[in-house]
């Protein structure tokens, strides 16, 4: 009875797989392919194509701005009648151009403080270097036609400074220092130099020795 009873258990089942097979077991996905019609097919034209929506691209890095060399302008000055023309030449040879400008009578007056001329040029430059090894720096030879082989140490618009100096190198023990007024404002002039670089601004400073007077100061670019 038993044994009756289970076999009539898997028979039904069995039966109750069989209808519902497909319910248990996966069956194929029911893909439903896109028919093409040849004639839905457009060409877009190429300002349609434009309008379409662009992808977004990526912004290309900033571009490096390389540094501009910054205009520099100078005045070389001051120079008498006689050394002008002369500054004006070796302005040319270097390729340098330069505006004259005649100073007025309000220009601060200019003191120099120096040793006078030597003989020859060996022994001034003899003199520079003890005078150095005393500690004096700011010195140089004296190439200027009137004053050749003085050493100069200084030009100053305050006599008070240039007398302190004259001080300063007397108790360093160097004798015959003297201080003189180089300028007083009046027949003088002065070169304005415009966007000149910096070899250039050394070359001119090695002309020292020839212009003891003048002095190069930057100013501003007018």
């Amino acid at each position: 009875m038993k044994r009756l009873f289970w076999l009539l258990v898997l028979i039904n089942l069995g039966l109750l797989a069989y209808f519902n097979i497909g319910y248990i077991l996966p069956g194929k996905p029911d893909i439903k392919l896109t028919e093409i019609n040849p004639d839905k097919i457009k060409l877009l034209s190429q300002t349609e194509i434009d309008a379409l929506p662009k992808k977004a691209q990526s912004s290309p890095p900033p571009a490096t701005i390389e540094p501009q060399p910054v205009a520099m302008c100078f005045e070389w000055g001051i120079f008498s009648d006689a050394s002008l023309a002369k500054a004006q030449k070796a302005l040319a040879k270097m390729a340098l151009q330069a505006t004259a400008k005649e100073e007025n009578s309000n220009q601060p007056k200019r003191y120099w403080v120096y040793q006078p001329p030597v003989k020859t040029i060996a022994e001034a430059q003899k003199k520079a270097v003890e005078f150095k090894e005393l500690g004096v720096q700011d010195l140089f030879v004296v190439q200027e036609e009137k004053w050749k082989n003085a050493i100069s140490f200084g030009i100053f618009e305050d006599e008070q400074l240039a007398e302190k100096l004259v001080r300063e190198l007397r108790a360093k023990g160097i004798k015959n220092v003297e201080k003189i007024l180089r300028t007083n404002g009046k027949g003088q002039h002065s070169l304005l130099l415009g966007s000149i670089n910096e070899s250039e601004v050394a070359e001119l400073k090695k002309l020292k020795p020839d212009f003891p007077a003048a002095e190069l100061k930057e100013v501003s670019c007018n």
